[in-house]
């Protein structure tokens, strides 16, 4: 296979001091020819080269071995200041609408080829993360993405993937199945109008969430972003392209294999056109630099970037650590819970999580059968038995929403031992007669409204022809509200029984 296109890249030499040669010098292994600097000064760096041969050889020509240093590092800086950004159209050098549709999750780095690996299709990501370990990325704005004059006012772009490719087939699954990276994070809502490039959807919500509380919430993406100062000059600013580069190609694409962001919204976008999401990693840049001496005894400085987690574990308590950034503003994006997020969204439309008057937890409730909307395949007469027995209450509940108010949600709680000649299940079903089973001597009823008012039934009539409840009510009899099995001659069209747990 052949190497990937080298990158149109002018790279800046390193700055040298000539010095005189040290051919002939042992090596010692305590004496490395290179070092590891934070600070470039002369003062910062001479206690780390004392002793060292192979840079004393090096400073010999020189009156002020500090001062020759702090020269050195003043070239250093104005070679990189004065060296041009990259354009970020050569990482891929597919051109912009392979950008765009990149970061939109749309390409074939996205989707996959079927038979063909990674390392082919995309083989020019590891080739230009080399190219590029030194050099200054331009921030792609030419993407709508990432366009900083309407866009981008937190100073924050964030990457969400939801699936995965298997680098060897170009088959693309869930997250879930990936074996790098794991999902960090819960999508809740996507505002669509945020996005419409990428949803091709002007406006519109879409909510992810329906979970009732945190502990159900599922985590089925991995989102990480990073954020930069409002300093031009600072790192984080500088190399806040090459961060995207990382995150987005380098490390989560290739590394980690992750491709597919949230349907309706960006795979990767500064966070204001991005979906609201529980949480967020955070990545930083971090520069280093190395003094070395070459094979002719020249001194030199070379730098590349790296990338590390943030100090903080989420991307908005990184972003808190400024003062002035708008936290408020991120926290409605990388919310911290789904559940709170979508309650909050969903307050000033007027409405409110809960539960539909008819829903039963199957945490609590046994479903015993049901027909029309409510249909659930019956359970047999001995399951039905061993469920009853195992009640904490010995309460069977009816929902009936076909019915009239007063029995939509009615509960039968047996207060005496259930015979063995009596069938209790098929009393519900066809035959709610009076044998073993009297109002107020064998059994209690009660009904819910929808916001959970309790009322005691005072009034019963039995039929051996048909189902529960027959003609019992509230205070009197009431018609047409009983069940049958199979479905005919009821107005309880759409119902289901339940035994509680």
């Amino acid at each position: 296979m052949k190497s990937p296109a080298a990158l149109s890249l002018i790279l800046s030499s390193p700055t040298f001091i000539m010095g005189s040669s040290i051919r002939g010098l042992k090596q010692n292994p305590s004496h490395a020819k290179s070092v590891n600097i934070q600070e470039c000064t002369g003062e910062a760096i001479l206690p780390l080269i004392k002793n060292n041969p192979h840079f004393a050889e090096s400073l010999v020509p020189f009156d002020s071995p500090e001062a020759a240093i702090d020269e050195l590092c003043k070239d250093h800086h104005r070679s990189l200041q004065g060296s041009e950004a990259i354009p970020f159209s050569h990482v891929t050098a597919r051109g912009s609408q392979f950008d765009k549709n990149y970061f939109d999750g749309g390409t074939d780095w996205n989707l996959g080829q079927e038979g063909i690996s990674k390392v082919i299709n995309a083989g020019r990501i590891p080739a230009s993360a080399e190219a590029i370990s030194s050099q200054q990325l331009a921030w792609p704005s030419y993407i709508a993405n990432f366009d900083d004059v309407d866009s981008c006012q937190l100073r924050t772009a964030m990457c969400c993937f939801t699936k995965a490719q298997d680098p060897s087939t170009g088959m693309v699954s869930n997250i879930q199945d990936n074996l790098g990276i794991s999902p960090n994070a819960d999508v809740c809502t996507i505002h669509l109008d945020r996005s419409p490039h990428a949803g091709h959807v002007t406006t519109g919500k879409t909510y992810y969430s329906s979970g009732k509380n945190i502990e159900e919430e599922t985590e089925d993406a991995y989102c990480t972003g990073f954020s930069w100062s409002q300093d031009e000059n600072d790192i984080s600013t500088k190399f806040r392209a090459n961060t995207l580069f990382h995150i987005s190609m380098m490390d989560g694409f290739y590394n980690n294999n992750l491709v597919g962001g949230v349907p309706g919204a960006p795979m990767c976008g500064c966070v204001e056109q991005m979906p609201v999401v529980s949480h967020a990693d955070c990545v930083k840049p971090v520069q280093s630099r190395r003094l070395s001496v070459g094979n002719n005894g020249n001194m030199f400085i070379d730098s590349s970037m790296n990338f590390i987690p943030c100090n903080e574990d989420s991307l908005v308590a990184a972003y808190a650590a400024d003062a002035s950034n708008d936290v408020e503003a991120l926290s409605k994006i990388v919310a911290g819970s789904c559940v709170d997020a979508v309650d909050k969204d969903l307050a000033p439309q007027g409405y409110k999580r809960g539960n539909a008057w008819w829903y039963a937890d199957e945490e609590h409730w046994t479903p015993v059968g049901g027909i029309g909307f409510m249909y659930h395949p019956e359970i047999s007469s001995d399951d039905f038995k061993r469920a009853f027995k195992s009640s904490s209450t010995n309460v069977i509940r009816r929902v009936c929403k076909s019915c009239i108010p007063s029995h939509r949600d009615i509960y039968y709680k047996r207060i005496t031992p259930v015979p063995d000649s009596l069938d209790l299940l098929d009393m519900l079903k066809n035959s709610f007669s009076s044998t073993n089973n009297v109002l107020s001597t064998d059994f209690e009823m009660y009904s819910k409204d929808k916001n959970g008012l309790v009322t005691h039934w005072q009034h019963c009539n039995y039929s051996i022809s048909h189902g529960f409840p027959y003609e019992c009510g509230p205070e009197g009899a009431v018609t047409k509200q009983w069940t049958a099995f199979p479905l005919g001659g009821s107005y309880a069209k759409h119902m289901a029984f339940y035994i509680e747990k």
